[in-house]
């Protein structure tokens, strides 16, 4: 992490619960009505299938309501949202309170078995659940994972990992290489990847940069075929179907936080958004189809530090993202897109402007309106997350479900299933 994060900090659940609930139903106004850019070509079309879950951690209700009042206004639906279906996800742990953490839900979504958190790919008895990233790479299909933090988070490792601690990172990356083997490992984090002492390719700017780790794992993953790339300029010739990508770890975050940092102008961070373009560049030449799990881990990193700034250019990523899935998928209508979140971060409430307090006024884009943002907690909270998504099966996501569900309609459509029940 770049900054301590706070555990202490009031709460007023109540009145953010009603609000939720509120923006809840005000997205899916949004959300239900038919997509502007959904294709309409006969899925027959593609004989293969391929599944993207794109996940915004932390990005509840609020998060996607603040996105679309700050950057698009009240009128122009933002890429997020722009999708032919909408659900809820209920996104509790197996026990041990009701708020889960990444770990767990991303489980929840990846092996259809909730489990208890800080447990990654493994149900509440530490036994490993095979995830939807096996069973896509079992019936032939690429695999990826994308990550704007490093990729052996807690999100990810749900995905592509079997441990029952989140924080063994140096364990969950060899297991990417000797177990899950995904094709493409785009991210950062390469000081899990190098040993000790070892200085890597990207330049350390704070102490947790410096490399921890106790074998050189970009030398196997070498090895093992996959091509490697530390920034931009290598990044770019990565031809695959392997690749290993060990860029500029949360580049945006470090640009609200660090003084004089310039993530546009570093060379070493590849906008997340990129990273995806490539992945689908790249799998889409895979006849079988593939299977690829993007994390954007800044929204979190925005509720855990109450940063508007954040938020927002966090929020105006995953949007872009959205629009290269978006983009994508038009011109192949057997790809289901996911958009959901793992959690809410922050208890995040919009308020009117005038409102004493809270962490600043913002204003509506296309519009001489205001309004307020106010955090209730440093920690995660408990509120059902927004789900959206086009393509096969997607209606099968409607409706109040528990975040299981996502396993249950992405193995369905890997399968070939592409039905609506």
């Amino acid at each position: 992490m770049l900054v301590t994060r706070s555990q202490t900090g009031p709460a007023r659940p109540a009145c953010f619960a009603a609000a939720s609930l509120a923006l809840i139903g005000a997205v899916a106004l949004v959300a239900t009505s038919p997509s502007r850019s959904a294709a309409q070509s006969d899925p027959a079309a593609e004989q293969s299938t391929s599944v993207v879950i794109l996940i915004g951690d932390g990005m509840g209700p609020v998060q996607r309501a603040a996105f679309q009042y700050k950057l698009y206004g009240k009128h122009e639906r933002q890429p997020i949202d722009d999708f032919d279906h909408f659900g809820v996800l209920r996104t509790h742990a197996k026990g041990g309170g009701i708020a889960t953490d990444s770990a767990a839900s991303a489980t929840a979504m990846a092996t259809g078995v909730k489990t208890k958190r800080n447990y990654a790919g493994v149900g509440p008895d530490g036994k490993p659940r095979e995830t939807l990233l096996e069973i896509a790479d079992k019936l032939g299909k690429s695999t990826a994972i994308v990550e704007d933090n490093d990729v052996t988070n807690a999100t990810l490792a749900g995905f592509a990992a079997h441990h029952d601690d989140r924080d063994h990172k140096r364990i969950i990356a060899k297991q990417y290489l000797r177990k899950t083997k995904p094709d493409l490992i785009l991210g950062g984090g390469e000081e899990v990847w190098y040993p000790k002492g070892h200085p890597g390719k990207v330049p350390d700017m704070i102490e947790d940069d410096a490399s921890y780790g106790t074998e050189n794992l970009v030398a196997e993953a070498k090895r093992r075929g996959y091509e490697y790339a530390w920034d931009r300029k290598s990044f770019s010739r990565l031809e695959g179907p392997k690749a290993l990508a060990m860029t500029r770890t949360d580049a945006i975050l470090r640009g609200v936080f660090i003084r004089k940092y310039n993530y546009k102008n570093d060379p070493y961070a590849v906008p997340e958004h990129e990273m995806v373009a490539k992945a689908l560049e790249i799998m889409s030449d895979d006849p079988e189809g593939f299977f690829m799990a993007i994390d954007v881990d800044e929204i979190d990193d925005a509720g855990h530090e109450h940063s508007p700034r954040l938020l927002f250019r966090s929020g105006a990523e995953i949007n872009r993202i959205a629009t290269v899935l978006k983009r994508y998928q038009r011109d192949h209508p057997n790809t289901l897109v996911i958009v959901t979140a793992d959690h809410e971060t922050g208890g995040l409430g919009i308020e009117t402007h005038y409102q004493l307090g809270g962490a600043g006024v913002f204003g509506v884009a296309n519009s001489p309106e205001h309004f307020r943002l106010d955090w209730t907690t440093p920690g995660h909270t408990a509120v059902p997350v927004p789900v959206t998504s086009s393509g096969p099966g997607s209606a099968r996501l409607e409706g109040v479900r528990d975040n299981t569900r996502v396993f249950d309609v992405a193995k369905k459509v890997l399968e070939g299933e592409t039905g609506r029940r």
